[in-house]
């Protein structure tokens, strides 16, 4: 979108231009826009461009750009072209947004400013004597196209002993991580304990009473070690004390699994004691039952899953988010599709937020957290109303980093909490749509998994999403990752999804994993500096919509 401010006039024209997402070639009597359509762009990148010429004086440019300029007005993309295309009255447009109190002129303002001021036109012609005058014309209503989500009833529920939403208990002390270390160890235990020959599962306390014999361990991993002479260990602990697991050379299955064991995740060990050292037989995570089966709706509904809109960021990809909210009003293809969504579920980073990385401010086209989810807002007023929206939380929002995150403040969400349609949730948060239960977790924790594990890359999200649920935990390794220690545990994936939705890392990516399926959303923002530099390939304006009754993926890009 377009940002227009007192405090930017003094950046250079060409700049503006760039944030508009438009270049000018400059003729004697006519600008001509190329309109960027982006692929993976940055603000530097090249990409697919169409253009077009129309008649405007450059007078008429710089006028529009001085008018909204000096009224501290934002213009959005759409509602710029407009005023082009229209060649709308500007001191008009203004008297109006100032009336109304608006900081944003929008396509939707534009829309209704020339239809009032059409009716205004028609009144005015129309005779003083015939004003107050009627004729009786026979109406015939027309019946309206069956819209199948609009005809089924909302069957949402947001399980919130899974959201930490007003339950936090975390007081930053010392104390706090010792439990919080205790409850995870005792969360994944009970989980392990329920795989084949871990019931009887004894404490690391009792080993050196059973020599010599078969014995099952369910431990935390403190440290992984390699010897000079190549032993590989680790050193694992429970809350009966501590011992080092030697995993044998001549192993290939449990040296594999060794270099995908990460440190603080559960996990379980069958071996036998030799002296003071616990030798590795076999080694289990939580992982998920194989004999898990999918629950699937009744109803043939269908959820849309976003994540990632940064809403505020000049690479917002606005014109395609529009062409979602359009195609969710079925004015586009694939109608059959969009007829029966029925939930819009976003998985975080809503917004791009203030102060998330140093300078990104020169990278904001509303450097305002409220009216960035005040935008957020007047994007989502425009989704039909029988579809129910669940928001959640990322690490761009405007709610502690540390995870697990509340919801948004009230005072900062303003109208979002306004709609009747919107449900706004912490993060992660377990929610049921139509008896299909949908894990939402943002993925910040993404980072660390895919670096620190040889078999998962930024390309192949899914990879990395499925590691989550073999562990069967959301930050399965502390230190890298803002962490906060709260007495109740919202991190161990206790009852199994049947669609966990992710985002964070800006591509998309899908699985089916022992009957869960897995879904990373992608990204409604270009390709960022920073990206460039990391030399990752984001997918963005890509919609993945799941059918409820058979969890079929459908992928639509935009």
């Amino acid at each position: 979108m377009v940002l227009l401010q007192k405090k930017r006039r003094l950046m250079p024209e060409w700049l503006w231009w760039k944030r508009l997402g438009i270049f000018l070639g400059i003729g004697n009597d006519t600008l001509t826009f190329v309109l960027y359509t982006p692929c993976n762009r940055s603000a530097t990148s090249s990409c697919f461009a169409r253009s077009f010429k129309i008649k405007v004086t450059q007078k008429r440019k710089e006028e529009i750009i001085r008018e909204f300029v000096q009224n501290d007005l934002i213009l959005t993309t759409h509602g710029f072209e407009r005023i082009i295309s229209h060649n709308l009255e500007i001191d008009g447009i203004i008297k109006v947004a100032k009336e109304r109190d608006l900081w944003l002129v929008s396509d939707e303002f534009l829309t209704e400013f020339v239809e009032e001021k059409e009716k205004e036109e028609v009144l005015e012609k129309i005779p003083e004597t015939a004003k107050g005058e009627a004729e009786e014309v026979k109406v015939v209503v027309e019946r309206g196209k069956h819209i199948l989500a609009k005809e089924i009833e909302p069957e949402l529920e947001i399980f919130k002993e899974t959201d930490v939403t007003g339950r936090s208990t975390c007081e930053g002390k010392l104390e706090d991580f010792v439990e919080y270390f205790n409850e995870k160890y005792r969360n994944l235990r009970e989980i392990i304990r329920n795989r084949e020959g871990y019931p009887g599962a004894i404490p690391i306390d009792a080993l050196k009473r059973y020599k010599g014999e078969d014995l099952r361990i369910i431990a935390m991993v403190k440290d992984k070690r390699e010897s000079r002479r190549g032993f590989r260990f680790l050193d694992v602990e429970d809350t009966s004390g501590e011992i080092s697991v030697l995993i044998p050379k001549d192993n290939r299955m449990l040296n594999s699994l060794y270099e995908n064991i990460l440190l603080d995740e559960v996990i379980g060990i069958h071996g036998r004691m030799n002296n003071d050292l616990f030798i590795a037989m076999d080694i289990v995570e939580p992982e998920l039952p194989m004999n898990h089966k999918a629950t699937f709706s009744e109803e043939p509904v269908h959820i849309a899953l976003l994540s990632d809109t940064h809403v505020g960021s000049y690479l917002f990809l606005e014109k395609e988010f529009n062409n979602f909210l359009e195609w969710l009003n079925l004015r586009g293809n694939k109608k059959e599709i969009a007829e029966k969504v029925k939930y819009l579920l976003i998985a975080g980073d809503l917004v791009d937020g203030i102060g998330i990385y140093p300078n990104q401010e020169k990278e904001l086209s509303i450097p305002d957290i409220y009216k960035q989810y005040d935008f957020l807002a007047t994007l989502l007023e425009r989704v039909p109303d029988y579809i129910e929206i669940i928001l959640t939380m990322g690490n761009h929002d405007a709610v502690r980093n540390a995870e697990p995150q509340p919801s948004l403040p009230k005072d900062i969400g303003g109208r979002l909490y306004e709609m009747d349609n919107v449900h706004i949730a912490g993060n992660p948060v377990m929610i049921s749509t139509h008896g299909v239960k949908t894990l939402m977790y943002h993925g910040t924790s993404l980072d660390t998994i895919i670096g620190n594990l040889t078999n998962c890359t930024y390309s192949r999200p899914e990879v990395a999403m499925i590691e989550y649920l073999k562990r069967r935990y959301l930050i399965p390794m502390y230190g890298n990752d803002s962490l906060s220690p709260d007495k109740n545990d919202y991190l161990t994936i206790k009852e199994i999804p049947d669609i966990f939705h992710s985002g964070h890392i800006h591509t998309n990516g899908y699985a089916n994993y022992r009957g869960v399926t897995i879904i990373n959303s992608g990204t409604w923002q270009g390709r960022t500096k920073y990206q460039e530099e990391q030399g990752h390939i984001p997918t963005p304006a890509r919609a993945p919509i799941i059918n409820l009754q058979n969890h079929e993926v459908s992928v639509l890009h935009f």
